[in-house]
């Protein structure tokens, strides 16, 4: 186990950093154009931060796959004495610590934007870290689907079957959206209330636990996977 984690750790640092880095969009941008804020607008900035980051980062959390779907690989990891069902452990521990390094530098640069407005004289009342929060469990569902795919069909076939899926979930948001046009700021304000208010509602703290529940379900998966799709794998 431990020279996977090494073997991981010294492959994908880089996309481990950028994953921190990621967190940290909006103070990035803040730096870049410090003078054309007001206290609005910096509320706005840490949301597409938040936006932003999190599409980054779980670009960076699939980028760690890069390579596995390779028939030697997955020989040579089934032949070591954790097997391949250690090389998937470290695999799904590593994507989850990252989105939790994700989370934690997001509420940092959050932070750090508070503090700098107010060293301005201007009061921002953020809820993005508020919001970060069940947009990473909603990243752990993600990847729960990601994974498996991965491993089952490879980078190509994975992603295509993915593309698939989310044009028509798309489909299906935008009808959703379109028959109830003339609802759609209150929809709109329900879910950004549901997002804020996390704490106090019982569906998102369950949520959350689904999500982690689908996440080990999804290892579980993985590991039945596996060897089937390493025969589909290019050498």
């Amino acid at each position: 186990m431990t020279g996977f984690v090494y073997k991981e750790l010294k492959q994908n640092l880089r996309y481990i950093l950028l994953t921190v880095v990621s967190g940290f969009v909006a103070l990035i941008v803040l730096i870049m154009f410090r003078d054309s804020y007001n206290a609005h607008d910096y509320n706005i900035l840490l949301m597409l931060g938040l936006i932003g980051g999190l599409l980054l980062a779980g670009g960076m959390e699939m980028a760690v796959l890069n390579g596995d779907d390779r028939k030697l690989w997955a020989y040579f990891v089934s032949s070591t004495s954790d097997g391949y069902k250690g090389f998937l452990r470290v695999k799904y521990e590593m994507i989850f610590v990252m989105s939790l390094l994700f989370l934690t530098s997001f509420s940092l640069c959050e932070q750090l934007i508070t503090a700098i407005a107010a060293d301005k004289g201007m009061m921002v009342e953020s809820s993005a870290s508020a919001i970060a929060v069940p947009l990473v469990f909603i990243q752990f569902l993600l990847r729960s689907v990601d994974i498996p795919l991965f491993y089952r069909f490879g980078a190509k076939k994975g992603n295509t079957i993915k593309l698939i899926s989310v044009l028509a979930i798309i489909v299906v948001v935008l009808t959703v959206l379109l028959i109830n046009i003339d609802n759609f700021e209150d929809v709109y304000n329900s879910v950004c209330k549901a997002f804020t208010e996390y704490t106090r509602s019982p569906l998102l703290p369950a949520g959350a636990v689904a999500a982690l529940a689908a996440y080990y379900a999804s290892y579980r998966i993985s590991c039945r996977v596996y060897l089937k799709g390493a025969e589909t794998y290019d050498k």
